[in-house]
């Protein structure tokens, strides 16, 4: 498998309520049409309380999302691929994507 994560601000002056919206009615359709996508998953950012251990939210970062394909190939298809466009563009939309964390990551089972 290959999996990227991208950990994400919104547009500043854009409020949490509005990117909470784009991002899972507008931009998460959009995205779950690239091709050869095996999993897409959100994980939007919540305070941290008493159960977080260790927990220190860099300020600001609103989501975190992550996209699983087969293999390097099958994602570097999407990337390039005709559907990939609009992801991009709606990203502009609603990401601050000059602050944005790319992270590749390799997946292992502990529990």
């Amino acid at each position: 498998m290959h999996t990227i994560a991208f950990l994400f601000k919104r547009k500043p002056g854009m409020t949490r309520e509005a990117f909470d919206h784009h991002y899972k009615e507008i931009h998460a359709p959009i995205a779950a049409r690239l091709p050869g996508l095996v999993e897409y998953r959100h994980y939007p950012a919540r305070e941290a309380n008493r159960g977080d251990v260790h927990a220190h939210v860099p300020h600001g970062f609103d989501a975190l999302s992550v996209y699983t394909f087969e293999s390097e190939e099958a994602a570097a298809a999407a990337w390039n691929s005709p559907e990939n466009g609009p992801v991009q563009t709606d990203t502009l939309l609603f990401i601050d994507v000059e602050t944005m964390i790319t992270l590749p990551l390799t997946f292992r089972q502990v529990v």
